[in-house]
């Protein structure tokens, strides 16, 4: 899900961005999410992890569009910012908080349109080791890197990760060639391990974030083999 929001103190600006980004989202995705804050202040101390795009007027009372940024970049290298401004005087400034674009007001729909757009293939791009995982009332973006094994049990599938572990809706097979590309074997009919967080593999089992996975007789060889090619000889 794509989250982006809009800090803008003048009520007018804000609704009109809001509703330009809503018109272009639906374009594209219907899973997106467009939150609206009054000033910098009601952003800092209501920011949600995993922003993606924050659209950031400059000049607002108390603290500064700059200001804003700049304390943003203090615990968030990653969203992608992109300035409101009447003014042009504030490019050399963009550098320090690695401003992605900047908006001359007023806005125009087909400007704003192009930037998101541009911001949006970049975020792709930057996102193509990500995937997006349903749950039950919840949308989570994981790091495939992150995921240790996936397990079925009856009709629930559990993805661990080396943080948390996710329940979603989805054939074991249908996530194994989704994630064929990365480097993740099917060792069992129950288990879909990343071959890249095997610690050790002895005789039916493999161990991974220092749990055992067990693993087929008859996939064992082929496991090895595999793993000779991704990480070497790891046997214990």
């Amino acid at each position: 899900m794509l989250r982006v929001a809009v800090c803008e103190d003048e009520l007018i600006h804000r609704t009109i961005l809001e509703e330009y980004l809503h018109t272009i989202f639906e374009e594209f995705t219907n899973q997106y999410e467009i939150l609206g804050f009054s000033s910098g202040e009601q952003l800092l101390e209501n920011y949600l992890e995993g922003l993606d795009i924050l659209l950031l007027d400059i000049q607002m009372n108390k603290l500064t569009g700059m200001d804003v940024a700049r304390k943003v970049r203090e615990f968030d290298n990653k969203v992608e910012i992109i300035f409101i401004t009447s003014l042009i005087d504030y490019v050399q400034e963009g550098y320090e908080v690695r401003a992605y674009r900047y908006l001359l007001k007023p806005i125009k729909y087909e400007d704003l349109k192009k930037h998101i757009v541009s911001c949006i293939d970049k975020l792709i791009k930057s996102n193509e080791n990500f995937m997006i995982i349903q749950g039950k009332s919840e949308v989570h973006k994981v790091s495939i890197d992150t995921i240790t094994y996936i397990e079925v049990i009856k009709k629930d599938m559990i993805i661990h990760t080396t943080e948390q572990s996710y329940n979603t809706k989805m054939s074991l097979y249908k996530m194994e060639k989704e994630l064929a590309p990365y480097d993740f074997f099917r060792c069992h009919k129950s288990y879909l391990v990343n071959m890249k967080q095997i610690q050790c593999l002895k005789q039916n089992v493999a161990i991974v974030n220092d749990e055992e996975i067990p693993v087929s007789r008859y996939r064992i060889k082929n496991l090895k083999i595999k793993l000779a090619y991704v990480l070497g000889d790891i046997l214990c």
